[in-house]
């Protein structure tokens, strides 16, 4: 495989080691509010810049004003003001999904807990209104009636205020995605909320009716365009802490089906995963469930077990699926790979010869640090894009073939041409880790197209003071070849602390076709998807409430009018 590159980036020890002291600069200089200076008791100036000192309930949450912008805000925005000009044939929403506490959570608490904030970018004839608004789920109205904060810790029923314990604790706050008419607002320790794709309003929780078992539902279910079905799993699916797993398919009409259960020989957290025509393969991380003890401690859900492999749970998609002539039916197979973490996976296919074939990155390293055990040691930072190959005539255990490396380097929110999932696709695109910062905190600053099949690398860097978040590919047309189309992403600008919407060009990303600019930033979002117009040609309702004024002419207030 060729490993020509159009921009080449430093990788191996040199650049994990430059990640390591930019990330102890970034944290001694937030810690320090900027500049140390030895003649303050705290080495801090007193100024506006760190508000003199002045505290707040959200000082462990928002150390830094300039570049975590607080967010709590829902708004309505019409005719976004763009820069360059947008292709009329982009006709749709983008939905993003924002992390976003209506109250100060507690000190220590991860940042995967929050409040779902959905924003919607909706773009037509050359123009993007915008609206955001909270998913009104079971705890952010109980907290909003008590005006307080009433749950503790990520998933942890004991730290929360004893009224509430019973309650649905479900967030929403991880992924948003339209299937069947609705909008599905997901986090993994709960069931979906439906909202409204036009109001944005939260229709209610658990929209397929109770016609599973399962507690949780999946971060990233993953659409087959071919059988046009959702196809998904639910971990811990029986509770807090439960090993057992199911994987089952959703049609438009909201039908379950095909629901089968599994149960692992220890709890795990498969965050994603793969679908191929026949298979379903789930990312298991190497984490485990604290016991009851600890969590009515106060204590985290999860713990990083260090030096346990990177899991597969390869499962059937349905009972009667084609499966390879040595397995068993309801049998799922754990197969392994070194240590390290699968957080978000791209597209996956079968393979001529039967193998299955998964793309993702691989990250030596654990990158939710909150969760390490006592004393643990991180390694240096080292990740690849790489591609496995899965041969299911290996019995259960089985360590895999080392994956073929596709690209070197720092890769996430890895997105696809989506009308090819299950099909072989040569085209993915993610964020790019930077390759050096000197007195900043680490982060994404571009946008990644990568050719597997040539090595060829088109970036688009954002600058040197900027952040990208996940990107959302939209197709030039129906029948645009694979990977040919858009690239959509917001990115906020240490220099302006405003957000900013920005097309590219899949045929020249050297430059934006067009950037859209907020008078505010946002709150990061966790993921989002691209939605075409359902009802192509036809004008897609205001996201913005319509003027219900009726609008009588006064001619004789007008400046035309004279005064005698």
């Amino acid at each position: 495989m060729s490993t020509t590159t159009v921009t080449t980036i430093e990788t191996g020890s040199n650049r994990a080691e430059d990640l390591i002291k930019s990330a102890v600069a970034a944290v001694e200089s937030v810690a320090h509010g900027g500049d140390f200076d030895a003649k303050y008791d705290d080495g801090v100036k007193p100024s506006m810049e760190n508000r003199f000192g002045l505290k707040s309930s959200w000082d462990h949450f928002l150390p830094s004003p300039a570049d975590m912008p607080q967010g709590r805000f829902e708004v309505e925005l019409d005719e976004v003001i763009v820069y360059g000009e947008i292709p009329k044939t982009i006709d749709g929403t983008w939905y993003r999904m924002l992390n976003d506490p209506h109250f100060p959570p507690a000190k220590g608490t991860p940042f995967v807990e929050g409040d779902g904030h959905l924003c919607a970018f909706r773009i037509q004839d050359g123009k993007i209104s915008m609206k955001t608004k909270y998913v009104q789920t079971e705890r952010w109205l109980l907290e909003r009636k008590a005006g307080r904060r009433l749950f503790g810790m990520y998933r942890n029923p004991y730290d929360a205020h004893p009224c509430i314990r019973l309650a649905n604790d479900a967030t929403g706050n991880t992924n948003i995605i339209y299937w069947g008419g609705n909008l599905l607002a997901l986090a993994e320790r709960g069931l979906p909320y439906a909202m409204d794709p036009d109001t944005l309003e939260t229709r209610g929780a658990d929209p397929f009716a109770g016609q599973t078992r399962a507690k949780t539902f999946a971060a990233h279910p993953k659409v087959d365009p071919f059988k046009n079905e959702l196809v998904t799993w639910s971990y811990n699916a029986k509770g807090l802490a439960t090993r057992d797993f199911a994987t089952y398919s959703i049609s438009e009409d909201g039908v379950i089906s095909n629901e089968i259960w599994y149960q692992q020989d220890k709890t795990g957290w498969p965050h994603d995963g793969w679908i191929t025509e026949n298979w379903i393969i789930l990312a298991n991380m190497p984490f485990t469930t604290n016991s009851e003890e600890v969590l009515k401690q106060g204590g985290h859900y999860w713990t990083f077990v260090d030096g346990q492999p990177q899991e597969f749970l390869v499962a059937p998609r349905t009972s009667d699926a084609p499966r390879h002539p040595s397995w068993k039916v309801g049998e799922f197979r754990k197969y392994v790979t070194d240590h390290g973490l699968i957080v978000h996976a791209g597209n996956a296919w079968e393979a001529e010869d039967g193998t299955l074939q998964l793309e993702s990155h691989f990250l030596s390293f654990n990158v939710f640090p909150f969760w390490n055990p006592p004393g643990y040691k991180p390694p240096l930072p080292k990740a690849n894009w790489v591609r496995y190959t899965i041969d299911l005539g290996q019995p259960d255990g089985t360590k895999v073939a080392s994956p073929v490396v596709l690209q070197e380097g720092i890769y996430d929110f890895p997105v696809w041409d989506e009308r090819f999932t299950t099909k072989p696709t040569k085209y993915i695109i993610m964020a790019e880790f930077a390759n050096k910062f000197e007195n900043r905190r680490p982060d994404f600053d571009r946008i990644v197209r990568l050719n597997t099949e040539t090595g060829e690398k088109q970036v688009f860097h954002a600058g040197d003071e900027s952040y990208v978040l996940e990107p959302a590919f939209i197709p030039r047309s129906a029948d645009a070849p694979e990977g040919d189309g858009y690239i959509i992403f917001y990115t906020t600008r240490a220099s302006t602390n405003k957000g900013e919407l920005v097309i590219l060009d899949t045929e020249d990303m050297s430059k934006p076709l067009a950037i859209a600019v907020l008078p505010f930033a946002m709150r990061k979002q966790v993921h989002g998807n691209w939605v075409d117009n359902p009802h192509p040609g036809k004008k897609l309702p205001s996201l913005t409430a319509p003027v219900k004024q009726d609008v009588r002419p006064t001619p004789w207030q007008s400046q035309l009018h004279m005064v005698s």
